[in-house]
This record gives structure tokens, C-alpha cells and sequence, in this order.
């Protein structure tokens, strides 16, 4: 199946083909900073992502103190996904650019002790890490890795 998405006013248009490698939350400051609260994140390789569009980009330094690259659309602001400089190769697409297609399900998140209070924990997380977890992320990553061919 194939999922598709734009910006809010249509400039920019994207779609991928593959389910995401992973669904999760960050409740990260920077996050909290960009998106006003945590962020619900698909997860999968930046080349399965077809844009149509000129974006901008934003870049940051991430909790992992590495660069977060924040990729949107010049007209009207909107984020199309970010990507983590310390994954290369890796692109967070928002979980609300295709909740018409996809149900929200993270089994992951990262900062979980930065997770708002007001938040509960969802209840289909099988993994929550204090920090940025790069290693274990890494790795579940990769699991579905050879899946993609």
C-alpha cells in the first residue's frame, strides 16, 4: 500500500510505498521547542520518500548533539518530516500527515522521562528510553531492514 500526504496549502506533496520501519514518540526538548509537545514520528529511509515541491530546511543540533535537519515547506511552514543527521540515511515523517491511512501506534519513545505529565504513556510502547537510545534504536531500525528489497 501506498500513503500519501501535502503540505496545507499544497505546494508541497509526498508519498512513500512501504509501511514505516518504525512508529514512535520523542518527547525530546527540542521537540517540545518545534512542535509544542512531543512528537509522533514514522520512521523509514529517506530515499523511500517521493517529494514533489521545494522545500526549505532548518537545521538544529539534537539531543544526540548531532544535527536535525527539519524539512518543510516555505509557503506555508508546514514540517514534511525531519531528519536526524546521527541516522544518516533516516527520515521521521509526522504520524498526522497520514492518519487518514495509518493508525498511530508507537512501540518506542525516546526521553520518556521529558514525557509531559498531562501525557500517558501509550499503551502499545514496548520500549522507552531516557535518553536519545541511539543504539537500541539503531537496531530496531535495522530489523526490517531486508524487508524493503
Amino acid at each position: 500500500m501506498a500513503y500519501s500526504g501535502a503540505c496545507s496549502c499544497g505546494a508541497i506533496k509526498f508519498s512513500f510505498e512501504y509501511d514505516p520501519m518504525l512508529q514512535f514518540q520523542c518527547h525530546c526538548n527540542n521537540c517540545h521547542r518545534v512542535f509544542g509537545s512531543s512528537i509522533n514520528a514514522l520512521a523509514m529511509p529517506e530515499h523511500e520518500l517521493e517529494i514533489e515541491g521545494d522545500m526549505a530546511v532548518h537545521t538544529v543540533i539534537g539531543g544526540s548533539g548531532n544535527d536535525m535537519h527539519y524539512y518543510f515547506c516555505s509557503k506555508c511552514g508546514v514540517l514534511i518530516y525531519n531528519k536526524p543527521e546521527l541516522l544518516g540515511g533516516i527520515a521521521y515523517v509526522l504520524a498526522g500527515a497520514v492518519a487518514d491511512q495509518l493508525e498511530f501506534t508507537p512501540t518506542m519513545e525516546l526521553w520518556s522521562s521529558n514525557r509531559p505529565s498531562w501525557m500517558a504513556k501509550a499503551p502499545s510502547i514496548i520500549e522507552s528510553f531516557n535518553d536519545n537510545g541511539t543504539v537500541e534504536r539503531i537496531e530496531g531500525l535495522l530489523e526490517n531492514l531486508d524487508q524493503r528489497q
